[in-house]
């Protein structure tokens, strides 16, 4: 009966031991895969992935660089999950905090730097200007975002309309974002937008009140042309209250900023034969607002959209400092531009 129980005990003792095993294991591959990689001094490595490697493929190069802790613990990994093969070839930088999830996302993406990049969008850009801004830091060709815009799925709040020169153009919000160098069109899109709907939400609580989705559209375009026209804060209710009241009254809009969004290009000095261009954004040639928004507008913006100041003015024009000058009166209009604009 001893020899029994000492044979018991003995038994529980060796599966004990190979419980802490397993476990200890366990917990080393954990702590593998939160940092599997082997950085120099620099706290980066370089990897470049050629044409046609596949995931095992790229982990081997990796291995034999002496650039991976455990090429057993990656492997095991990838055939668990049964991550996908396929990776987009390019020169990567991968930093000591990249975990396993984010080594494998960052390869199947093409997210070729995992350390962020600061990248502030103005208010008052275009989707071709924003393109251009992630282009020069080094985030995705324009090209690419472009596609991506035109290919994303449009939020019901939208107007479907192929006259349109972008379906998301004033919905991409303008702010400061953290960036991956090679990140997906269609992830930046993501963030912009939940920006934008945050601040809508934001807006609509600090004026207790919903604003419903079949008017967003009409309140970012009048937001946008505001954006483009008005330069300090302190003008952008009384700017709005100058196209609210001329669209009351059955008048043009005439905003500067719609036709130099038709054109596609800027130009410090319009022309008459500027204004005849023929474009739905032309609301120089169209009554009411632009087919739709012509930037990305601020926050002020679309509060000044949402809550124009009660005026009766109906022209403003540039004093060249930044600021303008409002009335109701033609002539004094007339005045003031040839004082400051010399026609």
């Amino acid at each position: 009966m001893k020899n029994k129980n000492r044979l018991i005990i003995l038994g529980m003792a060796i599966v004990a031991v190979l419980a802490i095993g397993f476990v200890s294991i366990k917990y080393y591959d954990r702590k593998i895969l939160k940092a599997p990689l082997k950085v120099g001094e620099n706290g980066v490595i370089n990897v470049v992935v050629d044409k046609d490697q596949s995931l095992n493929e790229v982990i081997e190069k990796i291995d034999k660089e002496g650039k991976i802790k455990s090429k057993r613990v990656l492997k095991n990994y990838i055939k668990k999950v049964q991550a996908p093969q396929k990776v987009v070839p390019g020169e990567y930088v991968f930093s000591a905090n990249l975990n396993i999830y984010d080594l494998l996302l960052n390869l199947k993406d093409g997210i070729y730097d995992n350390r962020p990049v600061k990248v502030t969008i103005p208010e008052g850009y275009n989707i071709d200007e924003i393109g251009n801004k992630l282009e020069r830091q080094g985030i995705i060709k324009k090209e690419d975002f472009i596609k991506s815009v035109k290919e994303y799925k449009t939020p019901s709040f939208v107007k479907e309309d192929k006259n349109r020169k972008y379906l998301l153009e004033g919905y991409l919000f303008p702010d400061t974002y953290e960036f991956f160098k090679g990140m997906q069109g269609d992830k930046i899109i993501d963030k912009m937008l939940e920006r934008f709907n945050y601040v809508i939400k934001e807006i609509e609580k600090e004026n207790n009140m919903k604003i419903k989705d079949e008017d967003i559209d009409k309140l970012i375009s009048m937001a946008s042309v505001i954006e483009k026209e008005a330069e300090k804060d302190s003008e952008r209710g009384k700017v709005a209250s100058v196209f609210y009241n001329r669209i009351d009254k059955k008048m043009k809009m005439e905003s500067c900023a719609t036709v130099l969004y038709a054109l596609g290009y800027h130009k410090d000095k319009l022309y008459y034969k500027d204004l005849k261009i023929k474009s739905p954004y032309n609301t120089y040639l169209n009554m009411g607002l632009p087919i739709g928004p012509i930037c990305s507008p601020g926050k002020n913006s679309i509060k000044a959209a949402l809550n124009p100041e009660k005026t009766d003015y109906i022209y403003f024009v540039s004093k060249n400092d930044g600021t303008h000058f409002f009335t109701k009166n033609y002539n004094d209009f007339l005045k003031v531009k040839k004082e400051t604009q010399g026609d």
